[in-house]
């Protein structure tokens, strides 16, 4: 029987996690409760809800000394009639908003793009998102800026698809997760976080634990014909390395399995 590293990586994959009593977490909460109180007092009347999404409400946000884009990811639901808003209404409604309460006062960067407006507020960046919402007796749908127009979205899709998968194969799925995240965040982000984070979501995990299930995760990445050669090299690299560590488990080489590990994942 090989060795194992299992509990190492375990212990990594937790050094990854943005812990709730971490001052990066006070930091981040104390400033996303002014800015959620600001947009109320500008934009209240026009806004039906607004609400924080994406990997910071799945609880797979990294810290930004590990990723520099993390982000907080906050949707904005106007109220909407038919006839009166486009997207381009809503995100400019953002984009003021963002310029008075933030650039001009604090000279914090307030930066219009697809489909959001971002603003940067030292190491705390927060996209909103402009959205509207249709509802029937039976139902309600969300929309969001499209290529043409509005496309629909459910943004707790993932989280309710991720909280089933980690509850199903006992919790080895956020811990892989983060460690996949944190070989992507400092390799250049050869894959989209969230299409990556989607990805791993939809892998079969049963009677993993965390080091089999990211030994699995890694052999299930793959590259498209016309992706950049950087992006096919790093995951070549990856599966390389983690093929070294895999030999050195099994001639019981624990010191060596951890030194090729950390060729393609940063220390915790």
């Amino acid at each position: 029987m090989a060795s194992s590293i299992d509990t190492y990586l375990r212990s990594l994959s937790y050094s990854f996690y943005l812990k709730k009593d971490s001052a990066e977490i006070t930091r981040i909460n104390t400033s996303k409760d002014n800015l959620l109180a600001n947009l109320d007092k500008e934009l209240g009347i026009l806004i039906k809800r607004r609400f924080v999404f994406g990997s910071y409400d799945r609880d797979t946000i990294l810290p930004r000394s590990i990723d520099s884009k993390s982000d907080i990811d906050i949707m904005v639901v106007f109220n909407h009639t038919e006839y009166e808003r486009t997207p381009e209404t809503y995100r400019g409604w953002l984009k003021n908003f963002g310029d008075k309460y933030y650039k001009d006062r604090y000279g914090s960067e307030v930066v219009r793009s697809f489909p959001t407006v971002t603003i940067r507020l030292g190491n705390i960046h927060y996209d909103l998102v402009p959205a509207k919402e249709e509802s029937t007796y039976w139902s309600s749908t969300l929309y969001i800026p499209g290529d043409y127009g509005w496309q629909t979205t459910d943004p707790n899709d993932v989280k309710s698809k991720l909280t089933e998968v980690n509850t199903k194969y006992n919790s080895v799925v956020r811990p892989i997760i983060r460690l996949m995240k944190a070989w992507n965040c400092t390799n250049g982000y050869p894959y989209d976080s969230y299409k990556l984070e989607l990805f791993i979501t939809g892998l079969n995990f049963y009677g993993d634990n965390v080091e089999k299930g990211f030994f699995y995760a890694v052999g299930q990445l793959s590259t498209e014909w016309n992706d950049s050669q950087t992006k096919k090299d790093k995951v070549t690299s990856l599966k390389y390395n983690i093929g070294k560590v895999k030999e050195c488990l099994e001639n019981y080489d624990v010191d060596g399995a951890k030194r090729w590990l950390h060729r393609v994942l940063p220390y915790g």
